[in-house]
């Protein structure tokens, strides 16, 4: 997927391949420091990130809403989902943090009701702000929207964390920007098909899982002082950060606009 993507971003700015890349390894750099240097830095920024990013996915195809109302709608949906899943799955992220040496700097943003209040207050503006673009978007995709919503609370609330994260990522958010980026790509050629899709997919996916798998067995055979949970979370927000970036011009792109309007 990030090939495709690179492709659209290098498409839409005048910037050569080493120079992007070279600013894509240095933000996965900054953020493996942050979190070395303040894990609860480097946690925070991390659901921040994701939460924008998993709004911005979510509502991205209707471009017909203004700049305000569309980041306000990415940033409440996404801060309610991820509030969600630490609310209701607080007590097993307290077990995990106080069982790892490295996560225990981030106990404390999770033993408040920080999270009760978070959830509470984004639902609330994302159930505002929705209902005042019924006009420019119809109420039937709204209505939809809010019961994509409703499911994914109610998932995240009666599995466990590791299954309810995992169900809502690897299905609606990973599946949807798959689904997006094969729009785009299939738009831009002809007979661009879902074969050509894995194979350009491959390498980048085996390459993450290798490289991710060498950590936890680093770990696991005390060769580097990191717990697998930490390596997980570094891993993930290095990741994201680029990511995220380049997914924000690929999201501006007039083109991807016009190909997502009825992808739902």
């Amino acid at each position: 997927m990030e090939q495709s993507i690179t492709s659209c971003f290098l498409q839409n700015n005048d910037v050569s391949k080493i120079k992007f890349y070279g600013g894509y390894f240095t933000l996965m750099t900054l953020v493996v420091l942050v979190w070395f240097l303040n894990p609860l830095l480097g946690l925070v920024c991390f659901l921040v990130l994701s939460a924008y990013h998993f709004g911005q996915s979510q509502f991205a195809k209707y471009s017909s809403i203004s700049q305000y109302k569309a980041k306000s709608l990415y940033l409440t949906w996404g801060v309610a989902v991820t509030s969600g899943l630490c609310l209701f799955n607080n007590q097993e992220i307290l077990n995990l943090g106080a069982s790892t040496h490295d996560l225990s700097d981030t106990l404390p943003l999770f033993q408040a009701d920080l999270f009760t209040w978070l959830f509470l207050i984004s639902s609330s503006l994302f159930i505002v702000i929705i209902l005042s673009i019924v006009p420019e978007v119809g109420l039937h995709l709204m209505l939809l929207e809010c019961l994509i919503f409703g499911l994914i609370v109610l998932s995240l609330y009666v599995h466990f964390l590791l299954i309810g994260f995992s169900i809502y990522f690897a299905t609606l958010h990973s599946w949807k920007v798959l689904g997006q980026e094969f729009q785009f790509l299939q738009k831009k050629i002809g007979s661009f098909n879902w074969y050509d899709f894995v194979v350009l997919l491959s390498p980048y996916t085996f390459i993450s899982l290798l490289g991710l798998a060498v950590l936890l067995a680093l770990s696991f055979y005390k060769i580097i002082p990191m717990s697998e949970p930490l390596i997980v979370f570094v891993t993930i927000s290095a990741l994201t950060l680029p990511h995220s970036v380049v997914m924000e011009n690929f999201y501006k792109s007039t083109t991807v606009t016009e190909n997502l309007k009825n992808y739902i």
